[in-house]
């Protein structure tokens, strides 16, 4: 049986959004991906680390502008290599 759950990761430990039914002491897999956000919830994302920006208007063309970019380029290399 297969289950896809949504959860928030704390520390070591990752809170689900709900019950999955199974024993407890159940052993399981885990695979791990980060959630896409919605264009919505990266707006909301920003009102609460940026502050007074958050209520910027620009800010809504700005990210429609990057997610643009980012739907027609391919991502970038990253060297961890390199010096900083």
């Amino acid at each position: 049986m297969a289950l896809e759950l949504h959860g928030i990761v704390k520390g070591k430990q990752i809170e689900l959004e709900r019950e999955t039914g199974l024993p407890l002491g159940s052993a399981v897999v885990v695979r791990v991906e980060p959630k896409r956000l919605t264009l919505e919830e990266k707006r909301r994302l920003v009102d609460v680390v940026l502050g007074s920006w958050g209520g910027d208007k620009s800010l809504k063309t700005i990210f429609s502008e990057i997610e643009k970019l980012r739907a027609i380029a391919p991502p970038r290399e990253v060297n961890f290599d390199a010096a900083s």
